[in-house]
């Protein structure tokens, strides 16, 4: 977390004639820090949310949801 706050105090401001921020530079590795950090999120929250659906499914209960992957599997390489 500590490179994501460097990152972002790195930042540098762009400013219009009344000293308004318009726009934001970052460096190319603070802009990979940032999207590393996005995308870290966005997985977290994946697992989240396949939490209670895996819980669901070690307790042995049946789910819509949920197909035999020996059903897909060779659909999966054609793909």
């Amino acid at each position: 977390m500590t490179d994501v706050f460097k990152a972002l105090k790195s930042a540098n401001f762009l400013v219009d004639a009344n000293g308004q921020r318009v726009a934001v530079q970052l460096s190319m590795a603070a802009w990979e820090i940032l999207l590393d950090w996005v995308e870290n999120q966005e997985d977290a929250a994946i697992v989240k949310a396949a939490i209670p659906k895996l819980k669901e499914l070690r307790s042995g209960s049946e789910s819509r949801e949920w197909i035999d992957w020996d059903a897909v599997k060779e659909q999966w390489d054609e793909d």
